[in-house]
């Protein structure tokens, strides 16, 4: 399951409970991705290239 936030100028917030890897590569060919855990969810932060 994801919970996307979007804030103007701010990056887009997924927060996973598992990553699924071929989804994460094509993130990559489009985003600057940070991935960090916060309290009990996978945290994915995207930022326009």
């Amino acid at each position: 399951m994801a919970i996307i936030e979007v804030e103007p100028e701010a990056p887009v917030t997924l927060r996973v409970d598992v990553i699924d890897m071929g989804l994460l590569h094509l993130l990559e060919t489009r985003y600057v991705v940070l991935i960090s855990q916060r309290d009990s969810d996978i945290v994915i932060e995207l930022y326009k290239k």
